[in-house]
């Protein structure tokens, strides 16, 4: 992230008047070679030094010209250690007569979100406890030994080969749940921790690169479910949704017979995911951006596999096996991970915040209400006060259908029945997030409307 001390554009002799902008011209920074964007009112030119962003030029690239405060917090443990790489990208401040956001954001919407957000700090809800992501890691473990142990005390018939593959799925499944929360550096306290912890998770225990992982998905959390930004809903030329249908459709483009994409989606979609689409692009990744030690770490899982299973199955056999495994792996991203996004349209820019909302996860009766705020401003339930923002809660609630939680359905959701908290605070521990709706609710946070179906 640039090296502290270097001086940057901007960074004149003490004394010297700092440079003020307009929102005006900020937007007019947004070209693939010129690139400001704005955190805490201080404006940062990052045109050459995005390339070196550790999350992925294109991440902080969706943010040029915009105001990325909250992503800034969201998305970062240590924020004192961060502004110091910041200092040689400064080159100015908001005029004083700007507001903090710009394209009409709703400002009281972003201050009841930060007053939520100290009311979470003040909770502890952010700090890592590694006892239950080693339980987690433990009984992944623990699955990958079962798995092989059904084999060589069942043999290779029928039946013991679909119980030891669904044993395999459903490890392979958590283990997509642990990797997520080392990413998301919310294991440990120390970030490279959590990235060669994740490196492990991914290359040995999945097979996959934890760098093409992070590409991805840093770029849903920073537009989730707008085309062409979130890589989650980026799906043409194989399922065509939203305007791609339309383009498609204008420039006479056809690959399928989308006119029956409902139809055989069942067939390619929930199978195939992650046998054939990641598997192609992990690999194309890790080759093309020169990630070798991701890919020794891949190859690693490879060869484990296939020692443990060839004895078994032989070679031939043993890949059938872990074919089986990768269908139903794949069944399960497909539906608790993936059916929650609602593509949106690519236009516009809204705030941070309000940029969540596009989620539509399975909700849980009693969570964050759709006009309540964070303790001290809260709303009656029904439709807010004229003038008043409907606080943080209205992230997608009105849209989402109600499923009540369990420990089964937090376990074997990796607690991503939990989306809307998740996406408003990333780094926040998984387990935690139904401990903040707990916490919450005693308070008179409860659903301010029923859920439209």
């Amino acid at each position: 992230m640039g090296r502290p001390g270097e001086p940057g554009p901007g960074g004149g002799a003490r004394g010297t008047p700092v440079p003020t902008y307009g929102w005006a011209e900020i937007r007019k920074h947004c070209l693939p070679t010129d690139k400001w964007l704005v955190m805490e009112r201080k404006v940062y030119d990052i045109s050459r030094w995005a390339e070196r962003h550790p999350g992925g030029s294109r991440l902080i690239s969706h943010h040029a010209g915009e105001d990325a405060t909250e992503a800034f917090h969201a998305f970062h443990q240590d924020l004192g250690f961060v502004r110091k790489f910041l200092k040689p990208l400064l080159i100015g401040e908001l005029a004083p007569g700007e507001p903090s956001q710009d394209r009409q954001q709703n400002e009281q919407l972003i201050e009841d979100f930060r007053a939520l957000r100290r009311t979470i700090e003040d909770m502890k809800l952010f700090e890592a406890d590694t006892k239950f992501f080693s339980l987690i890691l433990g009984h992944i473990l623990l699955m990958e030994g079962l798995a092989w142990l059904v084999i060589y005390l069942l043999g290779t018939g029928w039946g013991p080969t679909l119980l030891a593959a669904v044993v395999l799925a459903i490890s392979q499944a958590q283990s997509w749940c642990l990797q997520h929360d080392l990413g998301h550096v919310s294991v440990f306290k120390k970030s490279r921790w959590n990235h060669v912890g994740q490196q492990f998770v991914m290359g040995q225990l999945k097979g996959f690169s934890a760098h093409w992982w992070n590409f991805r998905h840093f770029q849903h959390h920073a537009k989730p479910n707008v085309f062409y930004k979130d890589p989650d809903v980026t799906l043409a030329p194989v399922f065509l949704l939203g305007e791609s249908s339309v383009e498609y459709g204008k420039k006479k483009r056809r690959y399928l017979p989308y006119n029956h994409q409902h139809q055989y989606f069942f067939l390619i979609g929930p199978p195939l995911l992650t046998l054939v689409n990641f598997e192609v692009e992990n690999l194309a990744y890790m080759l093309v951006c020169m990630k070798w030690a991701d890919l020794l770490w891949a190859l690693s899982f490879y060869v484990r596999f296939f020692l443990c299973y060839v004895p078994f199955y032989g070679t031939l056999g043993t890949l059938l096996f872990f074919i089986l495994v990768r269908v139903l792996e794949s069944h399960w991203f497909v539906w608790i991970t993936q059916m929650n996004h609602l593509p949106r349209d690519r236009g516009g820019k809204p705030d941070w915040v309000k940029g969540q909302r596009g989620l539509s996860p399975p909700r849980c009766p009693g969570r964050l209400p759709v006009n309540v705020g964070p303790p001290g401003r809260r709303f009656p339930p029904g439709p807010a006060p004229p003038g008043a923002a409907a606080p943080l809660s209205d992230q997608g609630a009105a849209e989402s259908p109600g499923t009540a939680a369990s420990l089964f359905v937090d376990w074997f959701s990796g607690h991503l029945n939990f989306q809307i908290e998740h996406h408003l605070f990333p780094t926040m521990l998984t387990y935690t997030r139904s401990l903040l709706v707990k916490s919450l609710r005693p308070a008179g946070l409860s659903r301010g409307r029923p859920a439209r179906r």
